[in-house]
């Protein structure tokens, strides 16, 4: 009897651990600028490209997974994320602040569930463009964690050509 109910609760514990991992998030281990946007020239020099992936998979904690197949064949849910907009001049405070928006695409078996598009920026002094767009990254990877940790996904930009609209300074959370 005693064996029997041991089996059942490693079915039961295999059949939960097989739902979690079917929960997983798949992202390409490079986030890429939307169509027909160039960016900054520190958005080819730095490694941001690549930092934004791993600050991502490191906050949301067993949630995400870097993948380098094609997300349009991945079957499950898959995140594909843009850069929109940024300014990251070089020159520290001297240039004024440096900012990023990203667009983040929620995907299950290929249909669009959910969009997240936050913004940041910081105004630290003694900077160069490569390090304040790490900081930047590292901030907007931790917002896009915490918005799939609350999972309320939504469509909110049906039209992809829609303006890209940039609230004011006060609504966003400065980085230190």
């Amino acid at each position: 009897m005693r064996l029997r109910h041991a089996l059942l609760g490693l079915g039961l514990a295999i059949v939960s651990f097989q739902a979690l991992a079917d929960d997983i998030i798949r992202i390409s281990p490079q986030i890429e600028l939307r169509a027909g946007y160039k960016g900054y020239p520190e958005f080819e020099e730095c490694a941001w490209m690549t930092e934004y992936p791993a600050h991502l998979v490191e906050y949301a904690k067993g949630q995400v997974e870097l993948t380098d197949a094609s997300l349009d064949t991945v079957p499950g849910r898959t995140l594909r994320v843009r850069i929109m907009h940024m300014r990251t001049a070089d020159g520290g405070g001297f240039s004024g602040p440096k900012w990023a928006m990203i667009r983040a695409e929620l995907y299950e078996d290929g249909k669009l569930i959910g969009q997240y598009q936050p913004y940041r920026r910081t105004m630290t002094m003694f900077r160069d463009g490569c390090s304040s767009l790490s900081k930047i990254s590292d901030a907007l990877a931790a917002d896009t964690a915490a918005w799939l940790r609350r999972g309320n996904f939504k469509i909110e930009y049906p039209d992809d050509q829609a303006t890209i609209e940039i609230g004011p300074e006060e609504d966003v959370p400065p980085i230190q």
